[in-house]
């Protein structure tokens, strides 16, 4: 574990957007430092799921200035908080001006993090004991983008290997998937230019290979990031283009999909698996629908979603799983999926949530800084 140490809160929410973009959240959610100064000094932070006064307590008392939550303390991001004033206890503008008042930032990972924390489906899969095959896509067309970039050839290796880091060329099981073709490339700097190869005022001729590949849009920034890092040339010729078709049903992908679809090596009974759900996720209790037409008696392939999965029930249905879980999806889409012929299983929205604790603890822990988990049940600081 690194060395604990104090750092701004604009360097910890720089090392989180390199983790979980903003460029992969949705339209609608708010994420990112939502509340407070990037400027303030913080030796740790509170993570919990949402905003409350036992989250602000526990970083007052623990002198933290900043909060990390999966929930944005200021939703939707259309409407926003008309005003920011002391008001009941109960409401979510108290708490943010609470937050203010004592000098406590507040920062939130919501799509952003279920899209690019692979951590999560791979921590379920293994404890239910099954081995997580794809993500769950609410819809996907347009979802992709195709990068051409023109290198010198002799730089390939380098361009390449930057951007399958930071996440290019991810199809199904395979990453790292480009094609390049050789050719010739022209360009004369003009004045006030400085080529990397040749000479200001001459047509130079280099060999250049045209390197293709794809990435969910959602990495755009930090695609086109790692490649003017990575390339020589001052000015960097490149096309994007949309990609029309959507991506591959199979892989982990950073940043394409929600949670997960995987196989067990052999069917389980219902009842085991309901058994094994139960203590993973910490529950007693679940809400199920099962299929219309019987009852299910095992269960070969599951599909998850955390949070509100209501739109992703025909996702699953295309994966052909047995059981859909989910923290909720509502009495209509759980019936029309029951309809379908799947069974889906609620665990209770925060419920299914409780791995955004554990996997942003390791994210933050990673950085150097301390780290105290609000539990969802009792309100009270896990150890750190």
């Amino acid at each position: 574990m690194a060395k604990l140490k104090t750092l701004t809160v604009g360097e910890v929410i720089h090392s989180l957007e390199a983790l979980a973009p903003s460029g992969t959240s949705e339209k609608w959610d708010n994420t990112g430092l939502l509340l407070g100064d990037p400027g303030w000094g913080t030796k740790g932070a509170i993570i919990s799921v949402d905003l409350t006064e036992a989250s602000i307590e526990a970083a007052t008392r623990k002198e933290y200035r900043l909060i990390v939550n999966h929930h944005p303390c200021i939703f939707p991001k259309s409407k926003g908080l008309s005003k920011i004033v002391p008001g009941p206890k109960s409401g979510m503008s108290n708490l943010v001006f609470e937050a203010l008042k004592r000098g406590i930032a507040v920062a939130s990972y919501h799509t952003n993090f279920d899209q690019c924390a692979l951590e999560v489906p791979q921590v379920i899969s293994q404890k239910l004991g099954l081995v997580a095959q794809g993500r769950l896509m609410d819809g996907g067309e347009g979802s992709l983008l195709k990068l051409v970039v023109f290198v010198p050839t002799k730089h390939l290796d380098t361009v390449r290997g930057a951007l399958a880091g930071a996440g290019a060329g991810h199809i199904g099981n395979y990453d790292s998937c480009m094609f390049h073709t050789q050719g010739e490339g022209t360009f004369r700097g003009l004045e006030g230019s400085l080529p990397a190869m040749g000479k200001m005022g001459v047509i130079e001729r280099v060999e250049e290979s045209r390197l293709e590949t794809i990435f969910p849009r959602g990495l755009k920034k930090q695609i086109l990031e790692a490649l003017r890092a990575s390339h020589p040339y001052e000015e960097v010729a490149f096309d994007l283009y949309p990609v029309e078709q959507g991506p591959a049903q199979k892989g982990l992908i950073r940043g394409l999909g929600y949670g997960f679809w995987g196989e067990f090596s052999k069917p389980l009974s219902f009842a085991e698996f309901t058994k094994r759900v139960k203590a993973v996720f910490g529950v007693e209790g679940l809400i199920h629908t099962p299929p219309s037409l019987g009852s299910v008696r095992s269960v070969r392939r599951m599909g998850f979603v955390a949070g509100k999965g209501a739109s992703f029930v025909d996702a699953a249905i295309a994966a052909r799983c047995d059981v859909f879980v989910t923290g909720e999806a509502g009495y209509h889409v759980a019936l029309d999926g029951s309809r379908k012929g799947l069974s889906v299983i609620e665990l209770g929205h925060r419920e299914s949530e409780i791995f955004y604790l554990s996997t942003m603890t390791s994210w933050l822990k990673r950085m150097g800084i301390q780290t105290q988990t609000l539990n969802l049940r009792t309100q009270h600081l896990d150890s750190g």
